[in-house]
């Protein structure tokens, strides 16, 4: 769809395809044919979506460092298998 013309020009032409439609990578616009507003509240979906899975992955990394370093909860869980599988349980429910 926003292909050079033909092969023979593939350079000049894929500069030019470029500067007339805007290149994808470049962040400035998203889907062509979309407003400045639409892009921009795109863009800060994505941003909101990727905070959010980034404070997961930090959440469950302290989690798991907290659980295998400190000693008097490592201990507990090993003792304690009914404990240890309620918590493995717990986040499916």
């Amino acid at each position: 769809m926003y292909t050079a013309a033909s092969s023979s020009s593939s350079t000049i032409g894929m500069e030019n395809a470029k500067m007339i439609k805007g290149d994808i990578e470049e962040g400035e616009v998203l889907y062509p044919g979309l407003g400045y507003g639409e892009n921009q509240l795109r863009w800060g979906f994505i941003r909101k979506v990727y905070g959010i899975l980034s404070a997961q992955l930090i959440l469950t990394t302290l989690v798991s460092l907290a659980t295998v370093l400190y000693t008097p909860i490592n201990d507990t869980l090993r003792n304690n298998s009914g404990l240890l599988l309620l918590f493995a349980i717990l986040p499916l429910i």
